[in-house]
């Protein structure tokens, strides 16, 4: 990576982490939904710096749309249906993900791949994604998959006690 594609990441990085912790840390929600634009906005630079132009595309559509929901006037907030020690313990198991996830950054060893795709050639991405992070998009699945879960039983809970 040079210097410029190294100079796009990191400020794409931080354009990415300043929407992230507006989101989290905003009171208004028209303020968190333009914050989930923003991270949206810093995710799509980051894949465009990694020539992942598809893969940027797709999560600026879908930030931009999760942006529209939280900001929009029917969003309501599931904090009731968790109890404080549940979040708690959420927030201990991000800390500690986090904490691995500097530690393989910093210890771990960098792979060198070509991609000798084009700008939205998603074939390309893949295969580079499935030989060196084989193991971290099946993670970042499994994360989905269990969001996806979580969600769906707690509006389900939240549908039966009205």
């Amino acid at each position: 990576m040079d210097s410029l594609h190294a100079i796009g990441f990191y400020v794409s990085s931080g354009v990415s982490l300043a929407g992230g912790l507006g989101v989290a840390l905003l009171p208004r929600r028209t303020q968190r939904g333009l914050a989930m634009g923003v991270a949206g906005l810093g995710l799509a630079g980051i894949y465009l710096t990694l020539s992942a132009g598809f893969a940027a595309a797709i999560a600026l559509a879908c930030y931009l749309g999760c942006a529209a929901l939280i900001a929009g006037s029917q969003y309501r907030s599931l904090e009731s249906l968790a109890a404080p020690v549940w979040r708690q313990l959420g927030a201990i198991g991000a800390a500690g993900l986090l904490a691995v996830l500097a530690y393989t950054a910093f210890r771990g060893d960098f792979a060198h791949g070509g991609f000798l795709g084009g700008t939205f050639n998603a074939g390309s991405v893949g295969r580079v994604l499935f030989e060196h992070d084989a193991l971290a998009t099946e993670a970042v699945a499994a994360l989905i998959l269990v969001a996806l879960a979580g969600a769906a039983a707690a509006w389900r809970l939240r549908e039966r006690v009205r």
